[in-house]
Formats: C-alpha cells, sequence, structure tokens
C-alpha cells in the first residue's frame, strides 16, 4: 500500500522510500523518515495535493506523487 492510499487521522509504518528518486529520498531520510518509522496523516489539502504528514518530531508536506512512491503498512 502507498502512503496516498492512507485517510486522514490514520498512523502507517514506512516500509521502503525505494520508489522514490534519489534527491527526495535523502531528503526524507534527512529529516528522519525512514523505514520503520511511523506516521500520522495530518491532513489533506481540499483538492487532495498536498498531503500533511506528522512523525517523531516533525511535520511536513508531501505531493500526492511522493505519497504514492512511499510503501507502507496502515496501523
Amino acid at each position: 500500500m502507498s502512503l496516498d492510499e492512507i485517510v486522514a487521522g490514520q498512523q502507517a509504518l514506512v516500509l521502503s522510500l525505494q520508489n522514490l528518486s534519489r534527491a527526495n529520498r535523502k531528503k526524507l531520510m534527512s529529516l528522519g523518515i525512514l523505514p520503520n518509522t511511523t506516521l500520522t496523516i495530518v491532513r489533506r489539502a481540499p483538492l487532495g495535493d498536498p498531503i500533511q504528514i506528522s512523525a517523531p518530531g516533525i511535520s511536513l508536506a508531501l505531493s500526492s506523487n511522493q505519497a504514492k512512491s512511499i510503501e507502507v503498512q496502515s496501523l
């Protein structure tokens, strides 16, 4: 399942970032978004893009394309 399939308020466990471009993967990893990190979908913009997520110590917005490239497991 990809991160863009998770609904607002739900948590997900990051399984893989391998489908992201190298630059995006490095950026997220430097922010602490790593495999086995628990994310929470805070909200989606009215048209569905971007998606606000939170992880321990951070809150950020991802585009739908980025979210589609992050493999997660729903918690």
